[in-house]
């Protein structure tokens, strides 16, 4: 095989292991952190002179689009998402905003006007916490809300598009649903004064993770390419924890579920993560994850990809890196171009490497810089 055969899927596949593909694998909107909100995706598609009906919502929390098959063929984009919410592709933009959404936590989320976005309304064990009350909470049913039929109807229609690289989303950020559960000021008290009933409250949503993800993976695991999880482990300049605090109870835990995840399938595992993640780079790298997203290149540390690249780029694939918060707003479409190139021509190096931006586009990015950053990618 030259690298000028490269199907979507083998490109993809050959940078996460660390092969030299033919050109940079393209990700745009394949996952919740990949993609592009509904107001510039409108504008996206004008300046594109595409007309075909509808937004639709692929996440209504994150009010994230649905990109359309023509924009994904138009810029060759390698990769095509799969997540488990029935929600994704079957709601009209105009039809995607509740007021109130109530997931199968038992978490209430608002949506507000401001930030056009959701947040937590609710953390229904905030407070005293104790052993009793986190065994009789009404924990969701693991194989309730699991649709494997619509699954793997998802993936026949994905495969018989094209062999394009797909990617399942896993329902298992214990941390995430463990801070809304308990509200963010009591899960710091917890990390700081009850790391045993913090456990606790983690491992029985871990359980019912794993036990969600056990049915999935039986019965799809050798049919997918990537398999992605969301779970936040820093902030903008530190980690959410100290190091001595994420390495008792959050790296064993993740251990524990990327060994999991490892046995059910072959696929390649990718971890979200926003943030200062570099202390613990090295971490993700020993627990098996296989890449990183998004490179959050504002946050303290993740700043020097090429510094980046050279220290783990051998062990590690760094999938995002294209700037939300500075470039893609603020740049012109010249800038973005150039700088996108240039980041290829760093990180693209033996493979290791998967364009897109970091998270989801927002409004004040200009449709002319989107499609300047996937022309640099293809160019």
């Amino acid at each position: 095989m030259t690298l000028t055969q490269m199907s979507h899927r083998q490109r993809l596949l050959a940078a996460l292991s660390h092969k030299q593909p033919d050109r940079v694998p393209i990700d745009f909107g394949s996952t919740i952190v990949t993609g592009i909100g509904l107001e510039p995706y409108e504008r996206l598609k004008k300046a594109l002179g595409m007309k075909f009906g509808k937004t639709r919502v692929f996440d209504q929390a994150a009010q994230l689009a649905q990109v359309d098959e023509e924009i994904l063929n138009l810029w060759d984009v390698d990769t095509r998402g799969l997540t488990l919410g029935s929600i994704a592709g079957q709601l009209d933009h105009d039809e995607g905003k509740q007021d109130v959404i109530l997931d199968e936590w038992g978490i209430c989320k608002k949506y507000s006007l401001e930030s056009e976005t959701y947040f937590v309304a609710n953390s229904p064990l905030s407070g005293e916490i104790s052993a009793k009350r986190i065994l009789d909470y009404q924990w969701p049913d693991p194989g309730k809300s699991i649709k494997l039929e619509d699954l793997k109807r998802k993936i026949m229609t994905t495969r018989a598009k094209g062999d394009h690289a797909i990617l399942l989303a896993l329902p298992t950020n214990f941390i995430l649903t463990s801070m809304e559960l308990r509200g963010f000021e009591d899960w710091y008290l917890d990390a700081g004064w009850d790391k045993k009933m913090l456990g606790m409250l983690m491992d029985q949503i871990l359980d019912i993770q794993m036990g969600m993800c056990n049915e999935i993976l039986t019965e799809i695991g050798e049919q997918i390419d990537v398999v992605v999880n969301f779970d936040d482990l820093a902030i903008q300049d530190r980690l959410l924890v100290s190091p001595a605090t994420y390495a008792e109870i959050l790296e064993p835990r993740l251990r524990r579920l990327f060994d999991f995840i490892h046995t059910k399938t072959s696929a390649k595992l990718l971890h979200h993560s926003d943030g200062a993640i570099k202390p613990i780079i090295n971490s993700l790298i020993d627990i098996g994850v296989d890449a990183v997203n998004p490179v959050q290149v504002s946050a303290k540390g993740m700043d020097n990809l090429k510094q980046l690249k050279q220290e783990y780029g051998d062990r590690i694939a760094f999938w995002g890196g294209i700037d939300t918060q500075h470039l893609l707003p603020f740049g012109t479409p010249e800038e973005v171009y150039t700088k996108v190139q240039s980041i290829i021509e760093e990180m693209n190096i033996d493979g290791g490497y998967v364009l897109c931006s970091v998270h989801n586009i927002q409004k004040d990015v200009p449709a002319e810089n989107v499609i300047a950053m996937f022309s640099a990618a293809l160019d």
